[in-house]
């Protein structure tokens, strides 16, 4: 088990350091160090990449101008990198190609270390990371194989540590949160380039305020401070921002942003009360997610867009997510999403609609892959799809083929699954047959829940079910009924994304008309969308008609052709607001062209499909 202590007996320090540890700490060399592992100990886990970066804080320096080592590191083993840690990170199988040896990493790093030694005119190197109680053992185990014969050099500075002392009530103190703190921006992947900069530039922050705060100004004097003070008990939340920012916001609708000191937006969202919506957050008992909580140890400062109404507010929030892309707005954020377009067998797909591909828009996911296997497998011929694995794809199941189950056991579910909705499975094309045997699940859902979700919990529930399955361990014991259910949930997701689409093609070309409130003389605000955009924003005046949309003539395939991420969010956000106004009692009407207006009632069935 390894532990940090701020001076081992093993490395202890020639008796010539004595004078040179009262180093001012701004004059001071140091490393700053990040590791990225795929477990917490080099027993549970292997190192996968180290950073470095060499930083005096009276040398001017930014993220721009600082010069960081990073070095991928060979495994041992062919071990695959999980799921979990390529999805934070962003380092994949392909990535770790360009590796190096541990040796060579080492041979770098051990030089770097001896040089800062020297300038600093120690017989050690002051390396400073965020979380050193992580990175120590990694860095340990790395010496003892690569170099055991040597004293270890790392003299390790943990700057949580400091933090936690520094600033104790700060909601968070992670890498991200402290460096957010001090104005400095991190990417949403964890690597060691960025983070290696990140510590530095929080080093920087820490020895400004180490001096102001505890008059520690010396590298002795810090050594004495952390090995003599404990870290205070958690006290009440500080946050950044000063209350009367936020105590001074209007009461009316709109959208909000969470900024840092240096007016990076973290966060948008939307009010039907800005002034309640934004206040919550920062209440005693507040419960908040950790991304929340991280974010909120980083907003100093805030800007508003008050608009007529919550419907505007949550189209306006739609688009200014995209056009920002702020990292604490995980739901809309454009990165790694775009629309397809599949053709009726489901076996193609394009970013395009055409002729040939004229299903969509779907948002492109392990169900696209999926659909293509349910295609293949619906128009094999019979002898084939029950004798023959050569016609099934274990990504029928949505899942990636590590996690799917063994070839028999698929075949069986397979077949159970045809003998039971053999009636709808014998429609053509593929289209119909899982349009039909996916309305009927649906249905079934509908009942057994007895509630309709919102559109937000219609896409948590697209990739729950994989989601589960992908957490679980690939080992997992198999039947054919389970087989059975989740082709069952496939075939009811992608047919309701099937009917969205068709849905929002509609709403992209509407006029809709909704009351305020619930008052007798209540006014009726109007918004007119063409091109899946909102063009009009007005009151309609009382017993005037809702004017039609411009656009109700306009083809489904031309509809399609003006479909792009920013439409199709937007669009699911109106869906999803006119929810919310039916359950609320409002009157709602939706006009679609000159002889096609819905009702509040028409519009509350409609909405169950979509």
């Amino acid at each position: 088990m390894y532990t940090v202590k701020i001076c081992q007996k093993s490395d202890k320090c020639h008796p010539m350091n004595a004078s040179f540890m009262k180093i001012p700490l701004l004059d001071l060399t140091i490393l700053a160090l990040d590791c990225q592992t795929t477990g917490a100990n080099p027993d549970k886990g292997q190192l996968l990449e180290i950073g470095w970066a060499r930083v005096c804080p009276s040398t001017p320096a930014s993220l721009k101008t600082l010069s960081v080592q990073s070095y991928l590191i060979k495994s041992a083993s062919d071990t695959k990198i999980p799921r979990a840690v390529q999805r934070i990170t962003g380092i994949t199988d392909e990535t770790m190609q360009q590796a190096a040896s541990s040796k060579i990493v080492w041979h770098h790093l051990s030089k770097t270390a001896e040089e800062i030694a020297a300038v600093n005119q120690l017989d050690f190197c002051p390396t400073v990371i965020h979380f050193a109680r992580f990175e120590e053992p990694f860095l340990r185990d790395l010496h003892s194989k690569q170099d055991a014969d040597r004293r270890f050099l790392f003299h390790l500075i943990c700057t949580h540590e400091i933090a936690i002392r520094l600033l104790p009530g700060l909601p968070r103190r992670g890498i991200r949160a402290v460096a957010g703190y001090f104005g400095h921006s991190t990417p949403q992947y964890r690597r060691s380039t960025t983070h290696a900069a990140a510590t530095a530039l929080i080093w920087k922050e820490v020895v400004k305020r180490l001096d102001v705060t505890f008059n520690v100004r010396r590298f002795d004097q810090l050594v004495s401070w952390l090995a003599d003070t404990n870290p205070p008990a958690r006290s009440i939340r500080k946050f950044p921002m000063n209350p009367k920012v936020r105590r001074e916001l209007p009461a009316e609708p709109g959208v909000y942003r969470m900024l840092r000191s240096n007016n990076d937006i973290l966060y948008i969202g939307k009010a039907k009360s800005l002034k309640q919506r934004v206040n919550s957050y920062f209440g005693r008992k507040t419960r908040h997610s950790e991304h929340i909580l991280e974010m909120l140890s980083q907003a100093r400062d805030l800007s508003v867009t008050t608009t007529a109404s919550a419907l505007e507010a949550a189209v306006l929030e739609s688009d200014e997510i995209k056009r920002h892309s702020p990292p604490y707005n995980i739901a809309l954020h454009p990165e790694n999403r775009r629309l397809l377009f599949l053709s009726k067998d489901f076996q193609q797909h394009s970013t395009a609609v055409d002729d040939d591909h004229c299903i969509g828009p779907i948002p492109e996911g392990s169900l696209s892959g999926a659909l293509a296997a349910f295609g293949r497998w619906l128009t094999a011929t019979p002898m084939l799809k029950f004798n023959c694995a050569a016609y099934v794809d274990r990504t029928i199941l949505g899942l990636p083929p590590e996690y799917a189950p063994e070839m028999n056991c698929l075949m069986e579910g397979l077949t159970n699954f045809r003998q039971k909705h053999k009636k709808q499975l014998k429609r053509h094309p593929p289209v119909r047959a899982l349009t039909a045997l996916g309305a009927r699940l649906w249905w079934n859902r509908i009942e057994a829940l007895s509630l309709v979700k919102t559109a937000e919990d219609e896409d948590d529930e697209t990739n729950r079910v994989a989601e589960q399955l992908l957490e679980a361990d690939s080992d997992r014991n198999w039947t054919p009924e389970m087989v059975v259910e989740t082709i069952e949930s496939v075939v009811s997701r992608a047919a309701h994304l099937i009917r969205r689409a068709r849905w929002l093609c509609m709403l992209s070309e509407c006029s809709l008309a909704w009351e305020v409130s619930n008052a007798k003389n209540a006014k009726t605000n109007l918004i007119i969308v063409e091109c899946g955009d909102v063009v009009r924003c007005n009151a309609l005046k009382r017993n005037h008609e809702i004017p039609k949309p411009l656009g109700y003539s306009k083809s489904i395939r031309v509809r399609q052709a003006n479909f792009d991420l920013a439409t199709y969010d937007r669009l699911r956000v109106v869906t999803a607001e006119l929810r919310r106004l039916i359950a609320n009692g409002r009157n709602v009407r939706l006009r679609l062209g000159p002889h096609a207006t819905l009702n509040q009632s028409q519009l509350e069935k409609a909405l169950k499909w979509v």
